[in-house]
């Protein structure tokens, strides 16, 4: 292939600042199907370059070879860590053109994250890619629109000035406004934090960039959580109910603990810190990793479940699929990203139109064949309800998903009641008392 062909030299359209519509897509939606194969090699992977390991145990060669057999097999996760791992000279012979041509590939398969990640390669000048701003700017713009969750939140936030004042600050706010929806539509954390902070600060939206923040924190934004420790430490915007030093210290502990862990999410972070005027459960500050666990999303125990069968082509549902036991090897759960559970039999589901029929952790999805299940049908994808309560409205957080196409799976994990029916902070299942 002559080198005018290469994907890195694609001709696209030169980055514009002041375009004036940018039509939303889901990364998840353009990414190629993974087998269960593959999804077992890159688990083990991860396992062993995991964050809740000390650096001198991480084990970054047998990843190299994992990642590689998972690649082969398809997986483009592991490909695009495989280009890391050869980019940094981890657990591989440093070699920043086998990076590239591994991104290239991706690109070719229309992988959106590829495409960003040629424009940050651009922007540094690696290997032999010569250092610019201008093409790296066009890929960021064709990787946002592909559906490209770090593009949108990196060219959005650029986009949110008033007025102009190039290179690096222009005056598009309704695009870029846009694209931070888009990508806080997808669950990325830091997404979050850019909208949070933008409609506290810009638009004085309080009520909506408290809901932001704290649904970035779930996303796994340290960011997200330190601002909002900070903001109910002091009873600043957008805290609107005064200092809340308990609310305070509870979103510290978890900023603390995403800042050694980046990979935790906490989608049932209302089970131990709702926003108020919800009462907060009480909780032992002296041990924070009740905290931290009870927050964690679950997923079935791997000891329960049967032997992986062998791959299909079919996509299943993440919850789906591992209750066929199609991520029996659940080694993610071994690195403390999520926590593992029993289903309660027999099933408890509900629509999301309805109201919570019982408290506790219930797990979202959509039907395989709706247009978002990649992107939604995740095995975070919950969150804790109290009974009576409505389920939350995906549109709420701009995913054109109807709440009435959404059903529910109870997981039971709600607080037990302690001392005169006072919730408090647990792990695990409570009594269930017929």
């Amino acid at each position: 292939m002559s080198d005018s062909k290469l994907p890195r030299f694609t001709r696209l359209d030169k980055f514009d600042p002041h375009r004036k519509d940018f039509v939303c897509k889901h990364e998840a939606d353009a990414n190629p199907p993974i087998t269960a194969e593959a999804e077992a090699l890159f688990q083990q992977a991860l396992a062993l370059v995991s964050y809740e390991k000390w650096s001198e145990d991480r084990n970054y060669a047998k990843a190299a070879q994992l990642y590689e057999q998972a690649m082969k097999l398809g997986h483009w996760k592991a490909q695009f860590n495989l280009a890391g791992l050869y980019l940094q000279g981890l657990g591989v012979e440093q070699d920043p053109e086998k990076a590239i041509e591994l991104t290239e590939d991706l690109m070719r398969k229309g992988v959106p994250a590829a495409w960003d990640n040629m424009g940050t390669m651009y922007m540094g000048g690696i290997g032999s890619l010569k250092q610019d701003a201008t093409v790296a700017y066009a890929f960021w713009q064709h990787a946002a629109d592909m559906g490209s969750m770090a593009s949108q939140t990196y060219i959005g936030k650029k986009l949110l000035g008033n007025h102009d004042e190039p290179p690096s600050f222009w005056g598009n706010r309704a695009i870029g406004l846009k694209m931070l929806e888009c990508a806080f539509a997808q669950g990325s954390g830091q997404a979050a934090f850019e909208l949070g902070v933008t409609r506290n600060v810009i638009d004085e939206d309080y009520s909506r960039a408290l809901r932001i923040l704290h649904e970035g924190v779930k996303f796994g934004s340290e960011r997200s959580a330190g601002y909002l420790s900070s903001s109910f430490r002091r009873g600043d915007r957008p805290v609107q109910s005064g200092p809340d030093t308990s609310r305070a210290d509870r979103y510290h502990a978890l900023a603390n603990a995403l800042y050694h862990n980046p990979d935790l999410r906490f989608p049932n972070l209302d089970k131990v810190l709702p926003l108020p005027p919800a009462p907060l459960p009480q909780w032992d500050m002296s041990e924070p990793k009740t905290l931290i666990d009870a927050a964690k999303a679950v997923v079935p125990a791997a000891s329960s479940l049967p032997q992986a069968p062998a791959p299909t082509p079919q996509r299943t549902s993440q919850l789906e699929g591992a209750e066929r036991g199609v991520l029996a090897a659940h080694t993610r759960v071994a690195q403390g990203i999520a926590r593992e559970a029993e289903l309660p039999t027999p099933r408890v589901r509900c629509s999301g139109a309805a109201r919570c029929l019982v408290t506790g952790i219930w797990q979202a999805q959509v039907s395989d064949d709706h247009p978002h299940a990649a992107s939604f049908n995740q095995w975070h994808r919950q969150s804790y309800v109290m009974e009576g309560q409505p389920f939350p409205d995906p549109r709420e957080q701009h995913l054109d998903i109807d709440p009435a196409q959404v059903i529910w799976t109870w997981w039971n994990q709600a607080n037990p009641l302690g001392f005169s029916k006072i919730p408090q902070v647990g792990v695990g299942n409570p009594p269930v008392v017929g």
